[in-house]
């Protein structure tokens, strides 16, 4: 069923609604447009809500929703007000009075609120004060041309041993279990490269040059053109010589060459910018404010707090104290049982 699109003129005479049956509130209908905007459609203690208000919070809900609140546009504003605005102020001022406002966790959700809030007016201010020029996007691209083309890549698994016999032999075992968990575990067992040999003889992915992901690691030609004489998820036959020693080799998977254009990196490269903006302008704000607000800062005290090997909080221990293995938090343990003797 198609959703109706309902209009919502917001005249005086169509924002009258009628009392609601809750303590301390009021509702009251305004007879003069002019004033509609800022007179109070309810109150609900010392909290007030204007018509600008309703109209503000019902341009946020979706017209399908709208729905559920009457059949009529009436309907709709009278219980909007009365099931939503009204509900949230009286919650509102009922947590007040409860004193939930000096809870640490609300006091938490209080200023992620603002944060947030804080975080979202600095990244619109520095869209609208300094917004990303296609100059600036075309220097990032072409300064990190890097990260938007890599070179064709083959990702390798190798078992270097010291003699032809002893590669042999491996190619033939492998030949009866050609699994990845075998090959993996003759790497660690067998290869002479410790450097890869303990996560399987993974190479990871070599390019043309014999360079890799890994800082430091650069694969000997002779193993790329052997690797070239086969497809993908094959070993290679022969050993392959490398320095002193054999290769057994095995060709995992290929990668074709990437090369995206500007066009298709500008919306990604555009946001990066704005973000660095923002960031900027964080920065800057975050600096005012350390000078300004921040006092009495000792990070000393934060020695008295521990952190286990996994990842728990937990009091520091003082010298001479016996350790304990309760969790923080958790209950004593329960007193033996005590054996009557007699």
């Amino acid at each position: 069923m198609r959703a109706r699109t309902l209009k919502l003129p917001l005249g005086a005479a169509a924002m009258a609604v009628v009392c609601a049956a809750s303590t301390g509130l009021s509702l009251r209908a305004e007879a003069q447009p002019a004033a509609a905007a800022g007179a109070p459609v309810a109150r609900v203690g010392d909290a007030a809500i204007t018509a600008s208000e309703v109209e503000r919070r019902l341009a946020q809900v979706p017209p399908f929703q709208l729905q559920t609140f009457g059949r009529t546009p009436e309907e709709i504003r009278k219980n909007f007000v009365n099931q939503v605005l009204v509900r949230e102020l009286l919650l509102a001022q009922g947590a007040a009075a409860q004193k939930l406002t000096e809870r640490a966790d609300v006091q938490d959700r209080v200023r992620g609120v603002l944060r947030s809030a804080l975080l979202q007016r600095i990244q619109a201010e520095a869209a609208g004060s300094s917004p990303v020029t296609d100059e600036e996007v075309r220097a990032y691209y072409e300064a990190h041309r890097d990260r938007f083309s890599s070179p064709a890549m083959v990702a390798l698994w190798r078992i270097l041993v010291a003699t032809r016999e002893e590669a042999e032999a491996i190619l033939a075992e492998l030949k009866k279990d050609p699994s990845p968990q075998r090959f993996k575990e003759i790497a660690r067992e067998r290869s002479l490269d410790k450097a890869t040999s303990m996560r399987g003889g993974d190479l990871g992915f070599v390019a043309s040059d014999g360079t890799t992901s890994e800082p430091g690691l650069k694969v000997d030609p002779g193993l790329l053109s052997a690797a070239a004489g086969v497809k993908d998820a094959e070993l290679v036959a022969e050993p392959v010589p490398e320095g002193d020693g054999f290769a057994v080799l095995w060709r995992r998977q290929s990668r074709r060459p990437v090369s995206r254009s500007l066009e298709q990196e500008a919306p990604s490269i555009r946001q990066i910018l704005a973000h660095g903006k923002a960031e900027a302008q964080l920065k800057q704000l975050l600096d005012r404010l350390r000078a300004q607000d921040v006092s009495g800062h000792a990070p000393e005290l934060v020695d008295l707090i521990d952190i286990t090997s996994t990842g728990d909080l937990q009091p520091k221990r003082r010298p001479g104290t016996l350790a304990s293995g309760r969790r923080p938090g958790a209950p004593p343990p329960s007193p033996a049982p005590r054996h009557d003797m007699r």
